[in-house]
């Protein structure tokens, strides 16, 4: 029987990938509040979803 991640499993790894993925990418995470959101939205879902959302709110900022 396979055993599925619960919820706080997810959103712990969606933390710690945000804080990582912005840190690295964009520098302090306090400049950077808006990005760090973005990054643990998407971060649930693996590492490349944290980058992924730092990537889309810094195209949208391009945008707008």
């Amino acid at each position: 029987m396979v055993q599925r991640p619960i919820m706080s499993d997810l959103l712990l790894s969606g933390i710690f990938t945000a804080f990582t993925m912005v840190r690295l990418l964009k520098g302090p995470w306090l400049r950077n509040s808006q990005r760090l959101a973005t990054g643990i939205a998407g971060g649930a879902t693996g590492i490349f979803g944290s980058w992924t959302g730092v990537a889309l709110f810094d195209a949208i900022q391009g945008i707008a």
